[in-house]
């Protein structure tokens, strides 16, 4: 890119004067250095385990492949904060052995990581098609019990229950969004949006009659492959899968991520928080990044901006520590 994209601090935390003037002057020292880099290479990488397909359900009637985990964990490090990642995949491609990239690099920088599946809807877009899948809000449902598995496991890994943050790409950013929007996910497992520290939904869409009519413009055939299969055929199924549809009770703190072909997509969500007032919440928009791009250079790039950026934010809001109760 030309320059550094476009990175809007915002502050709104119900925390104490003194922590969000910390924040702000965190992110200044980074801006002052000249790049989020600088604080990402800050200290030698560290040395990282993986342990791997752990389940989180303990119904064995829904335990199976995709409904587990892997951990990558930073060794060394003392009460890592907790990124919960989701996959992309149209909620029928998702593999979170794919997402393994960017896993190890934000471990590797004192993360610790988890790789989360969930199940599938049918798989339809491709040349082989698989008929069998769920359809929504099945995903959700198994990422509120993954949610739960990671608190329950803060003491056998290290790691806070205060600390845990919930993020993924496509897909994974709207099922981040959703687990954070509408509470009743958390509540069914007893638990709550507020137990999430903040999100970080990467080129996702959160308005899913927008995100709808927005495809079969471009190709009516997204109708009964991809739209009808995940979400339902009726408006009344696909307002409910929105996270705009909770946007007022919506609180949780976010880092916002956008590329040029979810923009209009992230525009709106934006929007709307700003409309109703909300400030907790920052936009990192990737506007020389397409879909694929973005994912890419986030996986693979060895020095790459936006997961600095990423990162920055993480170490931010983990250097607000919450108290634990």
């Amino acid at each position: 890119m030309n320059q550094s994209p476009n990175f809007q601090q915002m502050n709104c935390f119900s925390i104490s004067h003194y922590l969000k003037v910390l924040s702000i002057i965190l992110f200044c020292i980074i801006l002052i250095l000249g790049s989020v880099q600088i604080f990402a290479q800050a200290s030698k990488p560290y040395p990282i385990k993986e342990i791997n397909n752990l389940s989180y359900y303990d119904d064995p009637a829904f335990d199976s492949e995709r409904t587990q985990v892997n951990l990558i964990i930073p060794e060394g490090v003392e009460s890592p904060p907790v990124f919960m990642w989701i996959g992309g995949g149209a909620w029928a491609y998702v593999d979170r052995h794919k997402e393994m990239d960017l896993c190890r690099a934000l471990a590797r920088q004192g993360i610790l990581m988890v790789s989360v599946g969930h199940r599938l809807s049918p798989q339809l877009l491709g040349k082989t098609k698989v008929y069998e899948g769920v359809q929504y809000p099945a995903h959700v449902i198994d990422l509120a019990h993954a949610f739960r598995w990671v608190y329950d496991h803060a003491d056998v890994y290290g790691y806070s229950k205060k600390n845990i943050f919930v993020g993924g790409y496509s897909s994974g950013a709207h099922l981040s969004a959703m687990l954070a929007s509408n509470g009743k996910f958390l509540e069914d497992v007893g638990l709550s949006t507020e137990d999430i520290r903040a999100i970080v939904p990467v080129a996702g869409g959160f308005d899913i009659p927008h995100y709808r009519q927005s495809l079969i413009e471009e190709d009516s055939s997204y109708l009964e492959n991809h739209i009808n299969p995940v979400f339902g055929t009726t408006y009344e199924e696909q307002v409910a899968a929105s996270p705009m549809t909770f946007i007022e009770t919506f609180h949780t703190p976010m880092l916002l991520i956008s590329e040029s072909e979810t923009y209009q997509y992230t525009t709106l969500f934006e929007q709307a928080l700003k409309d109703l007032g909300r400030d907790n919440f920052q936009v990192l928009n990737c506007h020389n990044e397409t879909h694929n791009s973005l994912w890419t250079k986030l996986s693979k790039q060895n020095d790459c901006i936006y997961r600095d950026y990423i990162l920055a934010y993480i170490k931010s809001m983990d250097a607000m520590k919450i108290p634990e109760k």
